[in-house]
């Protein structure tokens, strides 16, 4: 409240003294210059989590495939398993920069949506439960 005073006070008195305006108008741009440089670092912070994400689910996708297309009656592999602990991993690293604020909510709602398709398979969700009880995903749930 104390700086549109300052600015008004300034400009419009009778003979402003135009050292006060240049100081304001460049205080003004720093702080623009500030707040454009910290959303363009938030940015990019952003996609590189997001690239790495992405990039860690690729290399766990034909995997998970193959679990998902298996037989239900079957137990999971010792692979299988560690395939499924790697991706819970990944589940719980993901919402844990939700969490943080360094993940969109359009995209963890995204990425939520294809977590919940896997966790309905009887397979996958047979070790999730196991799992759960560890405490070990940063109170990721579904």
């Amino acid at each position: 409240m104390a700086i549109p005073a300052v600015i008004s006070f300034t400009l419009f008195k009778k003979e402003p003294d135009y050292r006060v305006v240049a100081t304001l108008l460049g205080v003004l741009l720093s702080l623009f210059y500030f707040l454009q440089k910290q959303r363009l670092e938030e940015m990019k912070l952003f996609r590189e989590i997001f690239e790495e994400c992405n990039k860690k689910y690729d290399a766990l996708n034909k995997r998970l495939g193959l679990i998902v297309n298996g037989n239900n009656e079957q137990e999971l592999t010792l692979e299988e398993r560690q395939t499924l602990i790697d991706y819970f991993n990944l589940c719980g690293e993901e919402y844990l920069y939700y969490q943080q604020g360094y993940i969109l909510p359009s995209v963890w709602d995204a990425w939520h949506k294809g977590m919940s398709w896997y966790f309905d398979n009887e397979r996958i969700s047979r070790l999730w439960q196991e799992e759960i009880k560890t405490e070990s995903y940063y109170d990721f749930s579904l």
